[in-house]
């Protein structure tokens, strides 16, 4: 007598290689896929990281830079704005300074308004006091105030002596000509020269803001591409339709013939409905493959 099983065995271990072959490179795929994916949002995660710390050491450098920048650019111009009639807006002097682009404009402002009460306060104290300046002495500003027991506690000293001696500069050269070559001219100081230190310090402060400017827009793209990346990513398509395949395969394939063995349940139209639903089963998957290949094709 022939063994009834060999149908049924034999369409039970043609399932399972299938569903266990499919199903593995299946599993395989997703679960290199799915390495890919954690490993796209970790190098992420840690560039914004590194992006963020970045954007902190700038901001720290920045809010000792940008001050000192301030006072550098208004040390500058502080000889020409006490030598002019009346002060320029802030817009003007923005407009004449190129250079001012590079500078933060809310610390300009305010510290262009403290300069300007500063210069407006010293041109008034001077003005007051216009009489008791001696064209014909040779007294410095310091022995002008002890002399007439100033007190300047509320005035910015340097404007002070500037305005003072700009103020006699014009005396001087209101004199007659013989008067002038008696009288020594109080010329004043030369324009403002930033101290070679703190201009090094300034360049150096500049220097690491810019190199930290040029890794943070590096950082910046590199974060832009893995977003891009991450937000192209996906899984293969149909991955559903190939799980509800190996599944209606494993049913009809392996499920049934295995219960029909186990009840011994042999039979022509046992038989009959086990082959038809393994073909089944098998055409089910073939169809899923080629429409699988062709949505590859067309990525």
């Amino acid at each position: 007598m022939s063994d009834p099983n060999w149908l049924y065995s034999t369409i039970a271990q043609s399932s399972a290689a299938i569903v266990a072959i499919v199903g593995g490179f299946i599993t395989a795929s997703v679960l290199s896929l799915a390495a890919e994916k954690r490993s796209l949002n970790n190098q992420k995660n840690d560039k914004e990281a590194s992006l963020k710390t970045l954007k902190g050491e700038k901001k720290k450098l920045s809010n000792e830079y940008e001050p000192l920048a301030v006072q550098s650019f208004l040390e500058y111009k502080l000889h020409e704005l006490i030598g002019m009639v009346e002060l320029p807006s802030l817009e003007k002097v923005v407009q004449d300074n190129p250079e001012t682009r590079d500078l933060n404009l809310t610390i300009l402002e305010s510290e262009y308004e403290r300069l300007s009460g500063q210069i407006h306060r010293a041109k008034d104290f001077i003005g007051r006091n216009l009489d008791k300046i001696n064209i014909r002495s040779n007294d410095t500003f310091d022995r002008w105030v002890e002399n007439n027991n100033f007190d300047i506690s509320g005035y910015d000293y340097e404007i002070l002596e500037i305005e003072y001696a700009r103020v006699k500069d014009e005396k001087w050269s209101s004199l007659p000509e013989f008067e002038q070559a008696i009288v020594a001219p109080q010329r004043m100081r030369f324009p403002y020269i930033a101290p070679i230190p703190e201009q090094q310090e300034l360049d150096n402060l500049k220097g690491k803001i810019d190199k930290l400017t040029y890794e943070i827009s590096a950082l910046e793209n590199d974060v832009a591409s893995l977003g891009f990346r991450i937000s192209k990513f996906s899984y293969p398509p149909n991955l559903g339709w190939s799980l509800f395949v190996l599944v209606l395969l494993a049913l009809f394939g392996i499920i049934i013939p295995l219960l029909v063995i186990f009840a011994q349940a042999y039979s022509v139209t046992n038989s009959l409905i086990v082959m038809f639903s393994f073909v089944l089963g098998l055409t089910a998957f073939f169809i899923y493959l080629y429409i699988q290949v062709k949505a590859l094709g067309r990525k």
